[in-house]
């Protein structure tokens, strides 16, 4: 059954989710133990750490931004949306653990799979669940309406969802690239930015095979 009053709850939910997903992100950093005789190597020895606190809160405020924007065309809301969206905050949520495992252990390739793993299930939970608002619930059940306003630009929403998977496609070589080196898993991350260009231009060249 529909449920417009859904949308805010959800939405309200979302925000508080995310908010204390960027403040566990720095726990680490203020757990950090700085001796007072070497403060300036110590913070130093700290680099690592805020990186990754930089890296984590970027994809964050990524998705928060795209979550905001995805809702503000998503006008009622059903029991398989709510399920997808709280699989999406559930990677939200977690993702603070392996920020810290990245930040303490990065040269490892454990700790490399794990963040990856975990933008990579975000990414795709925030996919699924855009693309079941907006097109999958119209086509998974026939004699139905999607989720969003009725005059959304098509073009928009396959547009926003070659965006999400960007980040998907982006990460995924760092998974079997983190056995072979950790650092050079981490720098291929920058694969996201090209990644998104292309998934762009295959969305507007591909409007007439795909929603």
């Amino acid at each position: 059954m529909d449920e417009s009053g859904g949308v805010e709850r959800v939405v309200a939910l979302s925000d508080g989710v995310f908010a204390i997903a960027l403040t566990l992100l720095a726990l680490p950093l203020v757990d950090a133990d700085i001796d007072e005789n070497v403060v300036a190597s110590d913070l130093f020895g700290l680099a690592p750490k805020l990186l990754v606190f930089a890296l984590s809160f970027a994809v964050i405020g990524r998705y928060w931004r795209v979550h905001h924007q995805v809702f503000a065309h998503i006008v009622r809301s059903d029991g398989t949306l709510v399920v997808l969206s709280l699989v999406f905050l559930f990677w939200i949520a977690l993702l603070p653990f392996p920020t810290a495992v990245l930040g303490e252990h990065g040269d490892t390739p454990a700790a490399v799979v794990l963040y990856a793993s975990t933008i990579i299930l975000t990414g795709l939970s925030s996919t699924a669940l855009w693309w079941y608002a907006a097109v999958g619930r119209a086509r998974l059940r026939a004699d139905t309406r999607s989720l969003t306003h009725e005059d959304l630009d098509p073009d928009w929403v396959r547009r926003s969802l070659a965006g999400g998977l960007a980040v998907v496609v982006g990460f995924v070589p760092s998974l079997p690239l983190a056995f072979v080196d950790p650092s050079w898993a981490e720098l291929s991350w920058l694969l996201v930015m090209p990644a998104g260009w292309l998934l762009d231009r295959i969305s507007v060249r591909g409007r007439y095979f795909w929603p």
